[in-house]
């Protein structure tokens, strides 16, 4: 079958996967078997790539058969990062680069199974990480000016 017959066939019978459009967002995968989702601005923050092994190792200590699926739209120094940290932990890991997927995530990490976890968002399971961005803003210096007339 050539390649002209073939997308005359997908485009009369439609995708051959159930709920396409969920999984084009999740790169692939159903949203019940998200563990851990990271929006893609939050996967360029160096805060989360510090800390991402340890979030990993509490996830795999939760969850079995987990698999780390990387944003393609995420920088190349941040994909290794993230490909050589998971290989480290002994999960799975793949830059994902599907055709049409307008997915808003930087990183998924998926189970084998149906997790049904509410809100996989990692702002919502590990909020400390944010607040040590904060933190860090906090102490700041002090102007020269303020140091000699407070």
């Amino acid at each position: 079958m050539t390649d002209l017959d073939k997308k005359i066939l997908e485009s009369a019978h439609g995708e051959h996967r159930l709920n396409p459009d969920e999984q084009k967002r999740c790169f692939g995968t159903f949203a019940e078997r998200l563990v851990l989702s990271v929006l893609l601005a939050d996967a360029e923050n160096q805060t989360i790539l510090d800390n991402f092994d340890q979030v990993l190792q509490d996830l795999k200590a939760k969850y079995d058969s987990l698999s780390l699926k990387i944003s393609p739209k995420l920088s190349s120094a941040k994909q290794m990062g993230y490909m050589k940290i998971a290989q480290q932990a002994g999960i799975q890991a793949t830059i994902v680069n599907e055709a049409n997927a307008k997915s808003p995530y930087g990183l998924i990490v998926h189970s084998g199974r149906a997790e049904n976890i509410d809100n996989p968002d990692i702002k919502v399971l590990y909020p400390q990480l944010f607040s040590i961005k904060k933190e860090a803003k906090k102490t700041q210096k002090k102007p020269f000016w303020r140091k000699w007339f407070q």
